[in-house]
């Protein structure tokens, strides 16, 4: 195969992400990371409370971004889900890279499921996430678009598939099916 590792991106909270991610280690077999999960690695290496993540310095986000990209660069068989997965990930030709998009009203049902909370607060908090880290990252690397579907092989329309298919459709743009 011609990719060793898989990098999935979702447009924001709610996009369908995380389930394809988790759905293709499943299937193929290879570690599943994400984002969070390195970053509350570091945090813990470091010393500093996870539940301070807004406080967290700009430099420290940078430092686990970069040892995101160094563990895509340097393992296998691994399925990376994070906002930036695709972006960090753009110049590795050996990692196929996925973008999940859904429609901010299907993403705030979604997440009011998720968090059994109101559609009026999931919609305050999936638009303010949305604002906040697009913001964060404009800062932090100066992108435009960290979306742009040119750093992606594969768009998936969450909102139009179930994950049984998303899985099939990356298999098979792998070439596994």
């Amino acid at each position: 195969m011609k990719y060793k590792n898989i990098a999935v991106s979702g447009k924001i909270i709610a996009s369908g992400s995380t389930t394809l991610a988790w759905e293709l280690a499943k299937k193929l077999g290879w570690r599943f990371h994400t984002a969070g999960e390195v970053m509350r690695q570091y945090c813990q290496e470091k010393g500093w409370p996870i539940e301070r993540y807004k406080d967290i310095p700009d430099e420290i986000d940078k430092e686990v971004d970069e040892k995101a990209k160094e563990m895509l660069e340097k393992e296998e068989k691994i399925v990376y889900e994070g906002w930036l997965a695709g972006w960090l990930t753009r110049d590795l030709p050996y990692v196929f890279r996925v973008l999940c998009i859904a429609p901010l009203e299907v993403r705030i049902k979604r997440f009011a499921k998720r968090e059994r909370i109101p559609l009026d607060e999931a919609r305050k908090k999936v638009v303010f996430r949305d604002k906040t880290t697009v913001e964060k990252h404009q800062r932090l690397y100066g992108i435009k678009n960290q979306f742009n579907k040119r750093y992606f092989h594969l768009v998936l329309e969450t909102d139009k598939l179930t994950p049984e298919e998303e899985v099939k459709l990356v298999l098979d743009k792998l070439g596994l099916v």
